[in-house]
């Protein structure tokens, strides 16, 4: 069986179940518009699709053909999901497109993630379950590029509580805790990120901007109970397991590396600050 045979079986078949003998006239109205040769590739399996969901939806509404057809476009993937993502533009659009996916979504669930692999797949070529790879590394990445960033606004605004008008070498300290955190940064943006805050400070005082918790947020609160049964319980519950995944399933060292990035143990960045002369870093209790 031919790969147009085989997806025009499964797509009669799958129609059958929601438009009974309908569904036959339905194929042959889009076979007459966009006509599959024996190997087709995945634009043309898109463009089919599309014209089926153009067509159904009058019958189901909107949200049942999308259902439908994302269905059919399951099937596409797997029939061409060994096809290879083409290098240069069209490898680049792909990467445009995650980071547009990804600067709307910060932290997707994993069936978000699924959907849009395939999507991008029908759309581009290549093999889903790479795709996909490639985009839970990212959202991994953002992940913890955030949490860094709001972990050092949070040591920021303590260190100029303390010191609200520091010399530079409180500020060469400062940089070198924020070190020792093993936060991902940039020296030059976090000195100025504490200039801008200590002129904002001097300014406005301790005036801060009412802000709407978001996606990241609710994901250090989990993280911040250190407690891992829970926190791998609830991101799986969450959807969100696959940041503290490995090709083996979830990784303690995975879900131990993202505690540790928002709450790092005590005593052992105690004992750094001591070991580099910075014991007024300390906080006291």
């Amino acid at each position: 069986m031919t790969i147009r045979e085989e997806f025009i079986d499964y797509c009669t078949q799958t129609l059958e179940v929601n438009f009974g003998q309908l569904s036959g006239e339905i194929i042959n109205k889009v076979n007459g518009k966009k006509n599959l040769n024996d190997k087709p590739g995945v634009s043309d399996l898109k463009d089919f699709i599309d014209l089926i969901e153009l067509n159904i939806s009058v019958l189901s509404g909107k949200h049942k053909a999308t259902e439908i057809c994302n269905a059919l476009r399951t099937k596409a993937v797997e029939l061409t999901g060994k096809q290879k993502v083409p290098d240069g533009p069209i490898g680049k659009d792909i990467d445009k497109e995650i980071n547009a996916f990804l600067a709307k979504n910060t932290l997707p669930t994993e069936s978000d993630i699924t959907d849009y692999a395939k999507y991008l797949t029908i759309k581009y070529g290549g093999n889903a379950k790479k795709v996909q790879k490639d985009i839970i590394e990212k959202v991994k990445t953002q992940v913890r590029t955030g949490i860094s960033r709001k972990k050092i606004n949070e040591e920021i605004n303590n260190f100029l509580l303390r010191y609200p008008q520091p010399a530079q070498k409180d500020v060469d300290d400062l940089v070198n805790y924020i070190r020792l955190l093993k936060l991902s940064f940039q020296e030059d943006e976090v000195r100025e990120m504490i200039e801008k805050e200590r002129l904002f400070k001097k300014f406005h005082g301790d005036q801060e901007l009412a802000e709407q918790p978001s996606e990241l947020d609710e994901f250090i609160d989990i993280i911040k109970t250190r407690d891992k049964k829970d926190i791998s319980k609830t991101m799986q519950k969450e959807e969100i397991s696959y940041l503290i995944k490995d090709d083996s399933g979830v990784s303690n060292e995975l879900l131990s590396e993202f505690v540790g990035l928002m709450t790092p143990a005590e005593n052992d960045v105690k004992d750094a600050l001591e070991g580099l002369g910075l014991k007024h870093m300390i906080k006291k209790k």
